[in-house]
């Protein structure tokens, strides 16, 4: 008799209204038993927009300011971790995930072995060449500096935020100490490594179809000093 995998999807949303309900669709294809959707204080009421629509494996939880999209993650995570699931996936709201790619993720995730897994564009070498070339070559420094602080070099695309984690490596993780800007997949990621080294990272599409609120010039250099403070934890560690 097999033992039925509870999973979920949580999704942060801001300035997502015009995208998230296919999104949510896409989801709902697939079985995954809950979606929880967090309204990060969206200025385009994304929440109650979706809310009417009565979708019924969708819970929204509205916050009544923003956290960024770290801080609005980990309050999906947590609702993950008090409904005891057992593995959670992390999308954006804005199109820029596949759902489709999600069976790719929970395939390892079954696996006793891989407990944490990534999505990366940079496999593929069409994929890869659509990342615009600014935000690739952010997209390696970046990825440099976190194999350096991770103490492993096989990693190719640290700012990808689709994620598939199992519960039980959340439940080792003190949220207080992550990151709750777009620095969160990073600094999340550096925080699972201090324990956890078989990682797992999941060819994904690469989309820009969408307007994203991240400007690549604009994060280099605070991520840079974000990633010196991690470099300093690991050498009094």
């Amino acid at each position: 008799m097999s033992i039925k995998i509870k999973t979920c999807v949580v999704i942060p949303c801001f300035k997502v209204r015009n995208q998230i309900e296919k999104v949510v669709s896409d989801i709902n294809k697939l079985k995954i038993t809950k979606i929880f959707l967090i309204d990060d204080n969206c200025p385009e009421n994304t929440g109650k927009f979706m809310k009417s629509k009565k979708i019924k494996n969708l819970e929204i939880t509205i916050l009544k300011k923003n956290l960024g999209v770290g801080g609005a993650t980990l309050v999906g995570f947590e609702k993950a971790i008090k409904k005891k699931f057992d593995i959670v996936f992390k999308i954006d709201g804005d199109g820029q995930h596949d759902p489709k790619d999600i069976p790719k993720f929970l395939k390892y995730l079954k696996d006793n072995k891989i407990k944490f897994c990534k999505g990366t564009r940079f496999y593929n070498k069409r994929e890869r060449s659509k990342i615009p070339f600014i935000r690739k070559i952010g997209n390696i420094l970046l990825t440099y500096m976190s194999r350096i602080n991770c103490r492993n070099f096989d990693l190719n695309d640290v700012v990808n935020g689709f994620l598939g984690i199992k519960v039980s490596i959340l439940r080792k993780i003190d949220f207080k100490l992550i990151s709750k800007d777009f620095f969160f997949e990073e600094d999340l990621l550096f925080r699972i490594c201090m324990f956890e080294k078989n990682i797992k990272e999941i060819p994904i599409k690469t989309v820009y179809n969408y307007k994203s609120n991240l400007n690549p010039l604009k994060i280099v250099v605070p991520f840079f000093f974000k990633h010196l403070k991690n470099f300093i934890i690991i050498l009094f560690k």
